[in-house]
């Protein structure tokens, strides 16, 4: 070969070679860009589930304290039953001359059916006379409940007398160690006081029935009084964002807090196991890194597995829809059938009243308005239920309708309760929404019903309903002057049966707000509220403007 065929070689080859060395330097370059990428998303991602594993660390705390919660509730209630059987009985063997010769058996029978009573007393004309056991607790007889100096004992039997009920004082440490719990209530006869029965509860078997140890280890809790002393428990747990349930007790309520023992941050690291992201992320990387060598060869491969996985998701999401419409149908079914039961219970509990009159005592027209109560609360509750399960079956509107109309048909439906309350709507002219008028009344009727219920107690209820326009919706605003809602709350009081207050202070099923919301969100929309303790509250209804109607197309 000559020497320019061996010089035109040898220029090719060092150009091919460049070539190659330019082709190397770019695939590094886009290959280092790619790792970056993938390193960039990694952390993104790892926060967005550091975040995640926060909140679903406080939402498996909130549904580990609920049941104990509940259940030391129960324990309460079930020992506060026994003091009302005693006032039942003392009132009924009072009146016959037989109290103290029957009552030694009666409450010996109460004491073992019941762990950690103390003791049970009778107080005819408010001084103990009879006590049970008797052993240990001598001190007791004689005692004079109305003038006992102690901090917090009369004034108990005193609000007995008042309540006509139960009322609790403590728990307190007992004279004979422990803490311990008192209830009384007063008994009357021909409409006079008689004098009060007590019994004494220890609280350690009321913890131990509600199996609050159970939380450790994971958990740790602490247990106080509405004036904030703490009784059981930790006290610690109040001071680390702690999940509060409330427990209703006479006369006031109870806070059960409950957090992680590790404290949060490392609770939510326990929720997210870093090994597998890492895993997937290094995988996508070597992926990515792969597809820039080799993207041809890949792209089918990609497409065929992301078509499976898509069949996959769909096949899953089809079977969870099935399941869910069928539970939807069996749950709207047995709340429909349901109602003819508590019709019939009802009716003949009114009959029953009617028909017997005053041959009833005043416990046996107790038991029967009782009966009669529960059944309207249960029939109101499986109407709530109903109308929340249908929702998602009621067609939505095809045209804009009059808001003003719905907000009157809401304020005739409310009439009588508004007048009782002696309460003033004020309103400004509201716009067509894109709302049938049904769905629109109900949630008026459940917005200032509830501002109706939540009056302060202080002042008349003064209701404002306005209208504005902002960001594509049409809002719609209920503002009242009741008793607000704590920021904390402002999410929690939109959740199905969740109550802020007790039956006996607020009725009502505790599904108000939840279908309001349900039903905005049909519509296209939401519901918020803004509110301050004590300064009232502003519900507002966002529901997306009216669109153009189809039939109105371009001119020809």
């Amino acid at each position: 070969m000559n020497a320019p065929v061996k010089a035109l070689a040898m220029k090719r080859r060092m150009g091919g070679l460049r070539r190659w060395w330019r082709v190397r330097r770019m695939l590094a370059l886009v290959m280092a860009g790619a790792g970056i990428l993938v390193a960039a998303a990694y952390l993104w991602t790892e926060g967005v589930r550091a975040r995640s594993a926060a909140a679903e660390a406080r939402a498996a705390a909130a549904a580990a304290a609920a049941p104990y919660a509940s259940s030391l509730g129960h324990a309460l209630n079930k020992r506060l039953s026994l003091v009302r059987g005693v006032a039942a009985f003392a009132s009924v063997e009072a009146a016959k001359g037989d109290l103290v010769q029957e009552f030694v058996l009666f409450a010996d029978a109460l004491r073992t059916s019941v762990s950690g009573v103390r003791n049970i007393s009778l107080a005819p004309g408010f001084v103990v006379g009879v006590v049970n056991p008797v052993i240990g607790n001598e001190r007791v007889l004689g005692n004079d409940l109305l003038r006992d100096p102690r901090p917090g004992f009369a004034e108990t039997v005193r609000r007995a007398i008042e309540s006509g009920d139960v009322t609790i004082h403590g728990p307190l440490p007992l004279i004979q160690g422990g803490m311990g719990l008192i209830a009384r209530r007063a008994v009357f006869l021909g409409g006079a006081p008689w004098g009060a029965v007590g019994a004494v509860f220890d609280l350690q078997p009321m913890l131990d029935e509600a199996n609050l140890e159970a939380l450790a280890p994971r958990y740790f809790y602490g247990l106080r009084r509405a004036d904030g002393s703490v009784i059981a428990g930790d006290p610690a747990a109040f001071v680390v964002d702690p999940i509060l349930e409330r427990i209703h007790v006479p006369d006031g309520e109870w806070e059960l807090a409950v957090a992680p023992t590790l404290g949060w941050e490392a609770m939510g690291r326990d929720h997210v196991d870093r090994l597998p992201l890492a895993a997937v992320f290094l995988g996508l990387g070597l992926l990515i890194e792969a597809v820039i060598v080799l993207v041809a060869e890949r792209r089918a491969a990609l497409a065929r597995l992301v078509d499976e996985r898509t069949r996959d998701l769909d096949r899953k999401a089809a079977e969870l829809s099935s399941a869910k419409g069928e539970l939807e149908q069996f749950a709207y079914v047995a709340a429909h059938d349901l109602q003819e039961p508590v019709r019939i219970m009802a009716s003949y509990a009114q009959l029953l009243k009617r028909h017997l009159g005053d041959g009833l005592d005043e416990e046996g027209r107790d038991c029967l308005n009782h009966v009669i109560d529960g059944a309207a609360r249960l029939k109101t509750l499986l109407h709530d239920v109903q109308l929340f399960i249908a929702e998602d079956r009621v067609p939505l509107p095809t045209e804009p309708q009059s808001a003003d109309a719905a907000l009157d048909a809401a304020v005739d439906a409310l009439e009588r309760k508004g007048r009782g309350a002696r309460a003033a709507v004020a309103r400004s002219p509201l716009p067509a929404v894109m709302a049938d008028t049904r769905r629109l009344k109900e949630i008026f009727v459940i917005l200032i019903g509830n501002a109706l219920e939540y009056r302060h107690p202080d002042r008349e209820p003064a209701i404002r309903v306005e209208a504005r326009r902002e960001e594509g919706f049409d809002v719609l605003t209920v503002a009242d002057n009741g008793l607000g809602i704590e920021p904390r709350y402002h999410e929690q009081i939109f959740q199905v049966f969740r109550r802020l207050h007790r039956r006996d202070e607020h009725p009502g099923t505790g599904m108000g707000l939840a279908i309001a919301r349900k039903m905005a969100e049909r519509l296209g929309g939401r519901v918020t509220v803004r509110s301050e303790p004590g300064k009232g509250s502003v519900f507002s209804v966002h529901l997306p403007l009216p669109q153009p109607s189809s039939h109105q197309g371009t001119a020809a």
